[in-house]
């Protein structure tokens, strides 16, 4: 492979994971204003023991804020998911991820913890949420700012 076949393959996956997080914030938004969405390890921890079938998405923010904790709640989520085939996307930042939600961008509000979401599948046919988890499987998502 040349340095031009490199660079040009670089240039794709990096537009291809701009597209991943821009289909990820309109699935998130989308599935909010549905009612299909879980935030916060703990809630997250029940839905799963709850009705783990119905979650089909686990969405996990990636970073060293040096806490142990959290970092064990996302090695143990992201084995259960792996476990029990729910697909897992890793997304590079957690205030991004809070940014796309509504009352995460002042304090007067009920903001909602992103350290973990889990998604369940659409009701009717959603095209975008069928494209975005064609293309979960793969590295970190970059989420628009």
């Amino acid at each position: 492979m040349t340095f031009t076949e490199n660079s040009e393959f670089a240039m794709q996956n990096e537009k291809r994971n701009t597209n991943t997080g821009r289909m990820l914030k309109d699935v998130l938004v989308q599935a909010q204003a549905e009612g299909r969405t879980t935030f916060g390890i703990y809630e997250c921890a029940q839905l799963l023991n709850t009705a783990p079938d119905d979650v089909t998405l686990c969405i996990l923010p990636v970073g060293d804020n040096g806490d142990v904790t959290v970092h064990i709640h996302h090695t143990l989520m992201e084995a259960y998911c792996l476990e029990n085939d729910i697909k897992l996307l890793k997304v590079d930042s957690l205030e991004k991820l809070e940014g796309v939600f509504p009352g995460n961008e002042n304090s007067n509000t009920d903001a909602v913890d992103c350290s973990c979401i889990l998604v369940k599948a659409p009701e009717k046919t959603d095209h975008v949420y069928n494209d975005l988890m064609d293309v979960v499987d793969g590295p970190v998502v970059e989420m628009p700012a």
